[in-house]
C-alpha cells in the first residue's frame, strides 16, 4: 500500500499546491496587522485576474490529465499492494519453514542430551551387572535415584534364558521378555551397541516405556540385556516447552520412522511407521529439512522441520499453518480494505478537484471569507495571542492577551517578549525553538509579568513559523493565566504529602523519599537509618487536659525533633504520637545513637502548653539499611519492634 498512497498524496499535493498558489495570485498579498488592505483592491484584484487565468488554461485538457495520471497512481499503487502481500506470505512461510526447523534442533539437542545420560547410566549398569547381583542392585537404586525421577520408570536386566533377573521396582513375577525385538537383535548380532525400542506396553504394569537396551557379556558371550524404561508419555510433556502454540506438535522417530513418543495424545500410535515419502525418509544422508503436511492424527495442516540425532533418531517440529499465518491473512485483509478504502477517497478527493476547477471563482471568494472567519476567531479567542518577528519582538496581540496582562496593543509593539516574563523562561524557549534540530514547538509555565510589575503563573505554547528556505519569519505564542489552578494543584500536593496538624512529611511522603534512599543507598553502597519514635504517657495528658492541648503538644514534640536532627534528614508523622525520622549517610551508626540520646532527653523536658507544665517521653527503636531490613517496609517494621523493646524495657530510651 506504500506506492498507491504515495501516488495518492503526490498528485493530490501537487493540484492542491498549483490551485493554492493561482489562488493567491487572483487574491494578491494578504492582509494583516502591519500590511492593511482593502477589500475593494481585493475585490479588483479579483476580477482582473480571474478571466485571464482562466483563458490559459483549458479545462477540459487539465481533467484528462487528472484522470491519466489518477488511473497511473491506482495500478501502480494496487500492483505494489498484490505483490507486497504475496512477498509477506512467502517471507512467513520461509520464517515458519526457519523456525520449524530451529524449534526441532532444539527438541533433538535435549532428548539427545537426555538418552546420553541415560546411556551412560546403562553403560555403568552393564559393568557392573557383570560383577554380582548385589552390585547391580546398588548401581540399579543410585541411577534410579539419580536419574529424572518423572521420566525414568525402572531399570531391569533380563537374563540370557529370557527372563526377568533383576528390576529397580523390586521382586516381581516370573516374567518371560525373551521375545522382545531387542534380546532378539542383541542375541544374534553380538553387538555392544544401544538400542531405542519402540513403545511397549509391559504385561505386568500395563504402562507404556521406551527401552533404552544394552547387551550384557561375559567372556564374550551373551549373558542378556541391562534396559532402562522411559515414558512416553511424561517425556513428550517435557518437550511441550518447546512449542509455540497449542496446535504445534513435536515427534520423536526412530531411525526407521516408527513413532516413538509425540507431544499430541498418541498412544494408539506408538510403533507406528511415517509414509514413505516423507522428507527425512527420502534423504536419510540429510541432517534437517522440511514439508508441509497434514497430520494423521487431528489432520491439521502443519510446516514440519526435522532434525536427525547422532543417535539416529529423527525430531519433527510441526507447526500448525492456519494460527501462524492468520496474523499475515488479517494483514491482507485489512490491506485490500485499507487499499479499497484509499482508492475511494482517491477517486473522490479527484472528483472533487476536476469540480474545483470549474468552480474556481466560487472557492477564490470562499477563501476571503474563511480569513475574515480565522481573523474573528483570534479576535475572540480565551488565550492571549502574541505574535514576534524574527527579532523576538512583539508585532501583534488579541484582546485576550490584554485581558490577561493589562498590557494594551500599544504598550507592547516593537517591544522585546522578555517584558512579559519574571526572569528569562520565554527567552530560553525562544532559544531552544531557534535551533534547527529542534521540533519548533514549545509548551511549559512561566513566571509572567502584568502591568504594574504584578507576577502571575503564566502557561505558554510557542510555535515557530518558517519560511521555504526554513527561516524564522514569526513565532506564534497563546498565553493562558493559570495562576489559580497551580495554587490549587500545590496545595493539593501538600495536603496529600504533609500531616496538616504539625506540617510534617506523612506516611506517603516518608515512603517515598525512604524508597529513594534506598535507591541511592544501594547504588553508592552508603547507609541508611530509620528511627521509629513514640511517645510515652501521651495518652494520659489527652485524657486529663483534652485533644486540643494534646494537639500542641505533638506540634511542640515536631519542632524539638526536627531541631535535634539535619535538615537532608526526614521527620514524618505517621499517625497518633508516632513518628519516624530517616537518616542517610556514612558511618551512621554512632550518629543515630547519638541523636536518639539526645532526642530521649530533649523529649524528657518539661513542655509548656497553654499554662500546663505537661511531661512526656519517649520510645525508640533504630534499624539499618541493609542489616535490619532492605526495604521500606521492612525497615519501619523492624525500627517499630525495636522500639517496643526499648518501652518494655522501661521507657524513656532507645533500642536496636
Amino acid at each position: 500500500m506504500s506506492r498507491l498512497s504515495c501516488g495518492m498524496v503526490t498528485l493530490r499535493c501537487s493540484i492542491s499546491t498549483s490551485g493554492f498558489r493561482r489562488a493567491r495570485e487572483c487574491i494578491g498579498p494578504a492582509g494583516g496587522p502591519d500590511f492593511p488592505e482593502s477589500t475593494q483592491m481585493r475585490q479588483a484584484s479579483l476580477l482582473t485576474r480571474i478571466p485571464c487565468t482562466q483563458a490559459q488554461r483549458p479545462l477540459h485538457a487539465i481533467r484528462v490529465a487528472i484522470v491519466v495520471a489518477s488511473a497511473f497512481a491506482l495500478g501502480v499503487g494496487w500492483y505494489d499492494t498484490v505483490m507486497s502481500m504475496r512477498d509477506a506470505e512467502q517471507d512467513a512461510l520461509e520464517r515458519l519453514r526457519t523456525q520449524s526447523i530451529i524449534q526441532a534442533r532444539a527438541a533433538a539437542e535435549a532428548v539427545q542430551g537426555t538418552i546420553d545420560r541415560f546411556d551412560l547410566a546403562l553403560k555403568t549398569m552393564q559393568m557392573v551387572g557383570l560383577e554380582s547381583v548385589d552390585a547391580l542392585s546398588v548401581q540399579g537404586r543410585i541411577v534410579t535415584a539419580a536419574m529424572s525421577s518423572d521420566l525414568l520408570l525402572q531399570a531391569f536386566v533380563i537374563g540370557r534364558d529370557g527372563y526377568l533377573a533383576y528390576s529397580s521396582l523390586g521382586e516381581a513375577p516370573r516374567n518371560f521378555l525373551g521375545d522382545r525385538d531387542y534380546f532378539r537383535v542383541l542375541e544374534a548380532t553380538g553387538e555392544d551397541r544401544l538400542i531405542i525400542s519402540p513403545p511397549v506396553k509391559g504385561r505386568l504394569s500395563r504402562k507404556w516405556a521406551i527401552q533404552l537396551v544394552r547387551a550384557l557379556r561375559r567372556d564374550g558371550r551373551f549373558d542378556g540385556v541391562v534396559a532402562l524404561s522411559i515414558s512416553p508419555e511424561l517425556w513428550s510433556r517435557r518437550l511441550v516447552r518447546f512449542e509455540a502454540h497449542a496446535l504445534d506438535t513435536l515427534t520423536l522417530l526412530d531411525s526407521d520412522g516408527r513413532l516413538l513418543l509425540r507431544t499430541l495424545d498418541s498412544a494408539e500410535h506408538f510403533g507406528k511407521q511415517a509414509p514413505g515419502e516423507r522428507d527425512f525418509r527420502v534423504h536419510p544422508d540429510r541432517q534437517e529439512g522440511h514439508y508441509v503436511a497434514n497430520a494423521s492424527v487431528d489432520g491439521v495442516l502443519r510446516m514440519y522441520g526435522w532434525s536427525r540425532m547422532t543417535s539416529g533418531l529423527v525430531m519433527l517440529s510441526g507447526i500448525a499453518l492456519e494460527p501462524a499465518l492468520e496474523p499475515i491473512r488479517q494483514l491482507r485483509s485489512r490491506t485490500l480494505m485499507r487499499g479499497v478504502l484509499s482508492s475511494s477517497v482517491f477517486v473522490f478527493v479527484i472528483g472533487a478537484l476536476l469540480l474545483a476547477l470549474r468552480r474556481y471563482e466560487r472557492a477564490v471568494g470562499r477563501l476571503g471569507e474563511r480569513e475574515e472567519h480565522h481573523r474573528s476567531l483570534l479576535e475572540h479567542m480565551a488565550e492571549g495571542l502574541v505574535v514576534l518577528d524574527a527579532d523576538k519582538r512583539i508585532v501583534s496581540v488579541n484582546p485576550a492577551f490584554t485581558a490577561i496582562t493589562g498590557f494594551g496593543r500599544d504598550d507592547v509593539l516593537g517591544r522585546p517578549v522578555s517584558m512579559l516574563s519574571n526572569g528569562r523562561t520565554l527567552d530560553h524557549a525562544l532559544a531552544e525553538l531557534s535551533d534547527p534540530s529542534r521540533s519548533g514547538h514549545w509548551e511549559g509555565d512561566f513566571e509572567g509579568l502584568r502591568a504594574g510589575d504584578e507576577g502571575y503563573t503564566g502557561h505558554a505554547v510557542i510555535s515557530l513559523l518558517r519560511d521555504a528556505n526554513g527561516a524564522v519569519r514569526h513565532c506564534v505564542a497563546l498565553i493562558t493565566d493559570v495562576t489559580e489552578r497551580r495554587r490549587k494543584d500545590d496545595e493539593i500536593w501538600r495536603q496529600a504529602n504533609f500531616d496538616r496538624l504539625t506540617g510534617l512529611p506523612n506516611r506517603a511522603l516518608l515512603n517515598d523519599r525512604l524508597d529513594s534512599m534506598l535507591r541511592h543507598a544501594r547504588r553508592h553502597q552508603s547507609g541508611v537509618a530509620v528511627l521509629f519514635i513514640d511517645l510515652d504517657r501521651f495518652k494520659p495528658v489527652n485524657d486529663e487536659f483534652g485533644h486540643d492541648v494534646g494537639d500542641l503538644l505533638l506540634r511542640q514534640v515536631a519542632r524539638r525533633l526536627q531541631g535535634v536532627f539535619r535538615d537532608e534528614d526526614t521527620v514524618a508523622r505517621i499517625g497518633g504520637d508516632e513518628f519516624v525520622v530517616v537518616m542517610q549517610g556514612e558511618d551512621l551508626a554512632a550518629g543515630c545513637e547519638r541523636a536518639a540520646t539526645e532526642l530521649v532527653d530533649q523529649l524528657s523536658r518539661p513542655f509548656l502548653v497553654e499554662a500546663h507544665r505537661l511531661q512526656v517521653g519517649c520510645s525508640i527503636g533504630i534499624a539499618h539499611f541493609p542489616v535490619d531490613g532492605e526495604s521500606a517496609e521492612g525497615l519501619i517494621n523492624a525500627a517499630d519492634r525495636a522500639m517496643y523493646r526499648a518501652k518494655n524495657g522501661g521507657r524513656g530510651r532507645w533500642s536496636r
